[in-house]
């Protein structure tokens, strides 16, 4: 008799929990499906903030395996490194086969990666102003100023980030134009012109990524 009446007891209580557990399923689907609408819902500005002051907020917590993780990361979503790798190659990126793509890929992820996490260091007391977008032929360009906080009379640094994506998003960094100085095209020139030169090629260009990979290390 007991045992008949603890039965439906029993059944209740996994009942309940199933509703319980299909709530949070629900509830966490929708909170992940808002944040991705939100994500593409931001415009290029917005979407340059958002990365911008999670990194800063990140290099300013102290040193660790976890933070230097989450950097990794955030930037992971920022950039576009496979285009970004494709526009610093152009006519050269079909020559090479697909081990040595790979290869240049990593070496030149790993160096825009410590290159720009180094900048933005050197800028952490800087105020950094928005000062609007352009088009330049399918991407779109966020302006921005960084003035430091310390020396009012140091001139301002123009930094621009060229963001490929529609107008609605999703957005990715593919090119950091530093003082009209564009990354990309610096990174061309030097290895259309180690792919060019006699005795040079291929095996030069990755010795020369190397070899700033190991000089961006010596200086962390």
């Amino acid at each position: 008799m007991n045992e008949r009446a603890a039965a439906p007891v029993h059944t209740k209580a996994r009942d309940m929990n199933f509703s319980i557990r299909r709530f949070l399923a629900v509830s966490t689907l929708a909170l992940s499906m808002s944040t991705a609408a939100t994500a593409l819902a931001q415009t290029p500005d917005e979407f340059v903030k958002t990365g911008h002051a999670q990194l800063e907020s990140l290099l300013k917590q102290p040193v660790s395996a976890q933070r230097d993780a989450q950097i990794s990361s955030t930037m992971d979503q920022m950039f576009d490194y496979s285009e970004l790798v494709r526009r610093c190659f152009r006519e050269h990126w079909n020559e090479l086969d697909a081990a040595k793509q790979a290869e240049v890929s990593d070496l030149l992820k790993e160096f825009i990666r410590k290159n720009y996490q180094k900048n933005l260091k050197r800028t952490l007391n800087y105020d950094v102003t928005y000062t609007g977008t352009r088009g330049q032929g399918s991407d779109i360009v966020v302006r921005t100023q960084a003035q430091s906080k310390t020396n009012v009379r140091e001139a301002p640094v123009q930094l621009d980030y060229v963001i490929e994506g529609s107008p609605n998003g999703p957005f990715h960094v593919v090119d950091i134009v530093a003082e009209n100085s564009s990354t990309v095209t610096n990174y061309y020139r030097q290895f259309h012109r180690f792919l060019t030169t006699p005795g040079q090629g291929y095996p030069y260009l990755v010795e020369k990524l190397k070899k700033k990979i190991a000089e961006l290390d010596a200086q962390h």
